[in-house]
């Protein structure tokens, strides 16, 4: 059987690898003395081109290869050198690609066809053998290939890394704990254009640099256009936000810089929207929602910043996402948005929802990753002809604040503080900063970093203005306007008896105009009422006996007057867990092999869990869908334990699932007719940028 494999080349008529013709057994290693070399008799390719590149089929300056009758543009060749070409180099045909492995996604007997002198043997043109599926550097997935094991076998002895890899993948697939039916090698998001971020290259042969959905932008890499001639709204997006930015340069070049900087410093009269604005695609808004867009876009003009408060789950983002979307209707941009980590996905997607035609750009990821984003989504390049000032005539060079490419930036809180020397010099007509709570203490980092940044509007999103004590509304306030809000001492002096009808009626005078807050009790009378069950479990005969056994242990520290508060709260800890499952605690899980004898000492250990069982039970034929919240990740494993015995499908989220799988998850449950009868989820994890909308039943295990 001829040994030979297809590699995703940019030519269309790239001939099949053939490892009898590649140098894996030559010396790689370089001399130590300089030897007259023999002259090496070339190859002769059958499908040579005369005088003409071997991937476009054109001519001009031409890279011959040493070994073969090849010939190829430099810029043709599959991954181009960045280092000059060595005098004896050699095309991609005549080199091992094995080296050029990325990684290993796969492996799987799959059928080849055998070659004439095999296939007499065989009595069959089919054979199948292992093969493993592999990523190409600097090859996005959609260049995956299958490759032979025997390739890998005979690559081995020139490159030892190579099989360090197939060992790691091997190591890897056993140890990961994956599901069969959940295993995708490829996710299909991996393979579809998510942004263009750049073209170059002629009609004939042009080439996009793609961000692929759910890929960092560290796996962005340049494609034909026939490879994602598939994608045209993606595409057509692209030259539409060229076009539209190349107006408005073209607007800003006729007067001088100051004048053209006026265009978005121009504030025009408050209009008031009487009905859900036609620039919002994702539906329609509710009365209240357009009450909240009316009070963002009065405050803008009125140069008031302020807080929005509504009751979780009103829609503060969209409201948000409006505002903005008003404001991209008068050319008004940049804007940032600071927002968890967790919750940049779901503002991503609301965008792409609501407001289309703007440009949001999600700013996070690797130092690597970052460093692209800047590069291609933040400016456009410097115009070679500066532009020259009528009136005084002088040449001018185009700032960067000119040349801005998005008209939004998402980031998160840790963005801020890190990357301040990127993002500070940004002005930005509006900073929107979600879960603004995380403001209430002005020695915090964060809020410093954000005082440093210029902006012509604030706007705080935060369902809990009032967490515990009135200084933290105050610092909130002292945030959005320093000089209104100055000093706490003052502030806490004038208020310092809030019970007095006199001082509220003054405080809701002070912050009416900074501070919007809807109830869902008021302005969503439609829902039905929320039942909230509080179900109080006794211990089982087990849990008493260690709870008694932990105090015991414990007797001297809980007598103990004064001393250090830490070892009786480690006491509580302990108690608190031993409520939920005895199994949380060190050493008490007894080691058993048999499954079904494990689910009985499992269940009859804990009285909260033989409760749940019922439940679940009963939920589950009633054809409810159910959310389990935890703040312990060691009782999230036990029920997982317990979800996986009763062979119900479920979700996870906790802290160690990352921003892209945890949309998966949360997708994989919503998606219409989902087999996923639960989702467990932390309650740290569990409670920001979560739409579970799909479920009906909120379990809190341990409340």
């Amino acid at each position: 059987m001829s040994s030979s494999f297809g590699l995703r080349a940019r030519s269309k008529h790239r001939p099949l690898y053939t490892i009898d013709e590649s140098d894996d057994d030559s010396d790689v290693l370089p001399r130590k003395r300089k030897k007259p070399q023999e002259k090496i008799e070339k190859i002769v390719r059958s499908e040579t081109k005369d005088n003409s590149c071997q991937a476009c089929g054109e001519s001009g300056n031409l890279l011959s290869c040493e070994t073969c009758t090849y010939s190829f543009h430099p810029s043709c060749i599959l991954s181009p050198l960045k280092s000059p070409f060595r005098d004896n180099w050699r095309c991609p045909e005549c080199v091992s690609p094995l080296n050029d492995i990325d990684k290993i996604l796969d492996c799987e007997m799959r059928s080849t066809v055998a070659g004439e002198s095999d296939a007499t043997k065989l009595d069959s043109k089919q054979n199948f053998v292992k093969q493993y599926l592999v990523k190409w550097k600097g090859l996005s997935y959609l260049h995956c290939t299958w490759v032979p094991e025997e390739e890998f076998l005979k690559a081995f002895k020139d490159h030892p890394g190579l099989k360090a890899k197939v060992n790691n993948f091997h190591r890897n697939m056993t140890s990961a704990d994956i599901p069969n039916e959940d295993f995708v090698a490829i996710r299909p998001e991996w393979t579809t254009v998510d942004r263009i971020l750049a073209c170059r290259g002629h009609e004939d042969k042009k080439e996009y640099l793609v961000k692929w959905k759910e890929l960092p932008y560290d796996e962005c890499y340049w494609e034909l256009e026939t490879d994602v001639s598939a994608f045209q709204t993606e595409i057509e997006r692209y030259n539409t936000f060229q076009s539209r930015s190349r107006k408005i340069f073209s607007s800003k070049k006729k007067g001088s810089v100051k004048d053209g900087a006026k265009l978005n410093t121009q504030k025009k009269e408050f209009q008031q929207y009487e009905h859900s604005p036609q620039f919002l695609t994702g539906g329609t808004l509710h009365s209240y929602q357009l009450e909240g867009l009316n009070f963002l876009r009065f405050s803008w003009s009125k140069q008031t910043h302020v807080i929005l408060a509504d009751e979780m789950g009103l829609g503060k983002t969209i409201q948000s996402i409006a505002f903005l979307a008003s404001l991209f209707e008068e050319n008004v941009s940049p804007h940032l948005v600071v927002a968890p980590l967790s919750t940049l996905r779901n503002w991503e997607r609301e965008f792409a929802t609501w407001a289309p035609q703007m440009n949001v750009v999600m700013y996070f990821g690797s130092a690597k990753g970052r460093a692209f984003i800047r590069e291609h989504e933040f400016y456009f390049p410097k115009n070679q002809k500066r532009i020259k000032n009528k009136k005084s005539r002088q040449i001018v060079d185009e700032s960067k604040q000119e040349r801005i490419k998005f008209d939004v930036l998402l980031t998160s809180y840790e963005m801020i503080n890190s990357d301040t020397s990127s993002l500070k010099p940004i002005k930005w007509e509006c900073m929107i900063v979600d879960e603004g709570h995380r403001l209430k203490n002005k020695d915090s980092k964060l809020f410093s970093s954000l005082q440093q940044y210029s902006s012509k509007h604030r706007v705080l999103l935060t369902g809990t203005p009032l967490q515990n004590k009135l200084d933290e509304l105050f610092m909130l306030m002292h945030f959005l306007d320093a000089g209104k809000f100055g000093s706490l001492e003052e502030f806490q002096k004038e208020f310092k008896d809030i019970n007095r009808e006199e001082q509220i009626s003054r405080l809701h005078t002070m912050l009416a105009p900074h501070l919007l807050r809807r109830m869902k009790k008021d302005v969503m009378t439609e829902l039905p009422p929320k039942k909230e069950l509080i179900l109080r479990v006794e211990l089982c005969s087990k849990q008493k006996e260690y709870y008694k056994a932990i105090l015991t242990r414990n007797y001297q520290i809980l007598t103990r007057q004064g001393g250090a508060q830490i070892s009786l709260i480690n006491v509580v800890m302990e108690l608190r867990k031993l409520c939920c499952h005895p199994y949380m605690l060190q050493g008490v899980q007894p080691d058993v092999n048999d499954a079904k004898e494990s689910y009985k000492q499992l269940l009859e250990s804990s009285g909260k869990l033989q409760l749940l069982d019922k439940m679940m039970v009963k939920l589950k034929e009633q054809r409810h869908r159910v959310l389990i919240y935890s703040q312990f990740q060691s009782m999230l494993d036990l029920l997982e334990d317990y979800c996986s015995y009763k062979h119900w499908q479920y979700e996870r989220i906790d802290g160690k699932v990352g921003g892209a799988e945890r949309q998966i998850r949360i997708d994989r449950f919503n998606v219409k007719n989902s087999s996923r009868f639960c989702f467990l989820l932390s309650t740290r994890a569990g409670g920001l940028g979560i739409n579970l909308t799909t479920a009906d039943t909120v379990i809190i295990y341990d409340r």
